[in-house]
């Protein structure tokens, strides 16, 4: 991810993003509150409603309790349960009147008002017949209602204290139901409902036609699709979708009788204001936030464009091209940045010219140490040799040491002749060849030094091994270089031992000897051009040099060494071919 391309989106993150969100706050916001204002007003309507239904509603009891309680009501009572006709006759001639005057009174608010025992006999009635009124008004008996309310007060013997009737009256919904309050409305589509929980029906709508119809038509899963069993609560509000808008209610419940009283308020009819006041803020924002993200867009193309090609520059640098193209310097951060990083190539160009002369200058002693490495070797075998002749002159040591001084004398030509070639190339004389006619010439230039230490040779060479294909004088120098180092490391009095099998397609020869090993943490820089563990001499040559020849046979060479118990050198070369 680019730098300018985190900035962006850092920008959104932290400017759009906020800004998109205070605008999605502030839609839902108005609409929450649109909400709490529809449900603040329809809740206080329902709430005054109730208020006044229980007030009528405590003033039936009381009408009821008066009758119950009266002298005239509880003598006549007696008189008809006790069956004794004169008193009967004088009980009536004293509760008649008083009970007629109270049905004059009360009979605009009843349908009719009973008297009846405890079994349930009725022993005297005011009003019409409930069974006539029940079957008028299409509703069976047992339901115990139809268009009216049934209310019930106990008749008690204030000397027994025991209950002998009751007093049982059909309310006119009428005279129960507060219309004034219900006829409030909060808007010109707000309207109050009045459900009758204990028979499941619609007391008031302001639609007549729903008027004792079941409360699952209004508010069921084929109208407002509530919990009906939310009305159980004591009150509660709710929302809900008619005739394609949004309407919220506030409702409360009595427990006696078991109405709920609920106003409805449309939220649409309330929030066009707030819709055109949240449109126009939503689009101040998103005006607001386009231009200012057009405006960050500018200025960050701008400010990042020099850091763009100052990143370009050092893509070159890092390809090889030291004198990238920069952008101009300005007197910003940026431009102190692009002078500092011109500074920094100019710089890096001096040294790296600085570095190359002292790299020929390495180079040439490099080669200088490495020629002296491999002609050492070679040169040490002829005068070992000369050194042997020269105290034995017979015929029998010239005809042993004079092909030994002839072959170290041509490689160490050949060794001079590559290198004042300045060639670096591997050797052109690719010749299949025996690795064990190598180990024996190589051994054989040595031999004169192992016998002069008491160093004995442990030799298991495989016969019939498969050819090897590349030069062999190189090998031969390989073979010579760890044989020297095996004998400097022993010293005097130990064994070399040499073996060579075939392996996986491979020809593997092993060197090992019986000095004192290697430190553990000079293994890894064994092979490092210049180091070397031989003290007081040594280039630190030989091991490089040897493992790039074997890298010229396509082989590998590894060591492995302990400390107090000697080491070993296995190179496996890939046979020849065909």
């Amino acid at each position: 991810m680019t730098l300018r391309t985190r900035f962006f989106a850092l920008f959104t993150l932290l400017a759009v993003l906020p800004l998109v969100a205070v605008g999605a706050f502030g839609f839902v916001r108005s609409m929450r509150a649109v909400e709490s204002l529809v449900a603040t007003q329809v809740g206080e309507i329902a709430r005054s409603a109730t208020r006044e239904l229980q007030d009528r509603y405590a003033q039936h009891e009381a009408n009821l309790l008066l009758l119950a309680q009266n002298a005239e009501t509880q003598t006549l009572l007696q008189a008809l349960i006790s069956g004794d006709s004169s008193t009967v006759t004088a009980a009536r001639a004293t509760a008649v009147p008083y009970l007629d005057h109270a049905w004059q009174v009360l009979g605009a608010q009843y349908e009719w008002i009973e008297l009846r025992e405890a079994n349930g006999r009725v022993l005297y009635r005011m009003g019409g017949d409930p069974g006539a009124a029940t079957a008028a008004a299409g509703v069976p008996a047992s339901s115990g209602s139809s268009g009216w309310l049934r209310l019930q007060e106990p008749i008690v013997d204030p000397e027994r204290s025991l209950e002998v009737g009751a007093v049982i009256a059909g309310v006119i919904p009428d005279a129960m139901l507060p219309f004034e309050a219900l006829e409030r409305r909060f808007g010109a589509s707000g309207y109050s409902v009045v459900f009758d929980r204990s028979t499941g029906r619609v007391l008031y709508h302001p639609r007549h036609a729903y008027w004792q119809r079941s409360i699952d038509e209004v508010a069921g899963p084929t109208g407002w699709n509530v919990d009906l069993t939310a009305f159980e609560e004591p009150e509660g509000s709710m929302s809900y979708r008619e005739a394609e808008t949004t309407r919220v209610a506030v409702f409360q419940s009595l427990a006696s009788p078991a109405w709920t009283v609920l106003a409805s308020g449309s939220v649409n009819e309330f929030s066009a204001p707030f819709v055109r006041s949240r449109a126009a803020n939503l689009l101040l924002i998103l005006s607001l936030t386009v231009a200012v993200w057009i405006a960050y867009t500018l200025l960050a193309r701008r400010a990042t464009r020099s850091l763009a090609a100052l990143t370009e520059a050092a893509d070159r640098v890092g390809a090889g091209n030291l004198t990238p193209e920069l952008p101009p310097a300005g007197t910003d951060e940026v431009g102190r940045l692009t002078t500092a990083f011109r500074l920094m190539m100019a710089k890096v160009r001096e040294s790296l010219q600085q570095i190359e002369a002292s790299r020929q200058m390495a180079a040439v002693g490099q080669f200088a140490s490495q020629i002296s490495h491999e002609i050492r070797n070679p040169l040490a075998g002829l005068m070992n040799c000369l050194t042997r002749l020269s105290k034995n002159p017979d015929e029998a040591n010239l005809r042993k040491y004079l092909p030994l001084m002839d072959t170290a004398s041509r490689q160490i030509q050949e060794t001079v002749s590559r290198y004042l070639r300045f060639s670096s190339a591997p050797s052109k004389d690719q010749k299949p060849f025996c690795v064990n006619k190598s180990m024996e010439i190589a051994l054989s230039l040595v031999r004169p030094r192992l016998e002069s230490r008491d160093i004995s040779v442990q030799l298991e060479l495989e016969e019939g091994l498969p050819t090897v294909e590349g030069d062999s004088t190189l090998l031969q120098q390989v073979l010579l270089n760890l044989l020297i180092n095996a004998v400097d490391a022993i010293d005097r009095e130990g064994i070399i031992s040499i073996r060579t099998f075939r392996q996986d397609g491979n020809v593997v020869l092993m060197l090992g000897d019986t000095g004192p090993g290697i430190p553990k943490e000079d293994l890894e820089k064994l092979f490092d051009p210049f180091f070397t563990t031989k003290e007081g001499g040594g280039t630190g040559l030989g091991l490089a040099i040897s493992r790039e020849i074997i890298k010229q046979f396509h082989g590998s060479i590894h060591v492995t060494s302990k400390s107090g118990t000697g080491t070993t050198f296995e190179i496996q070369l890939p046979t020849s071919k065909g």
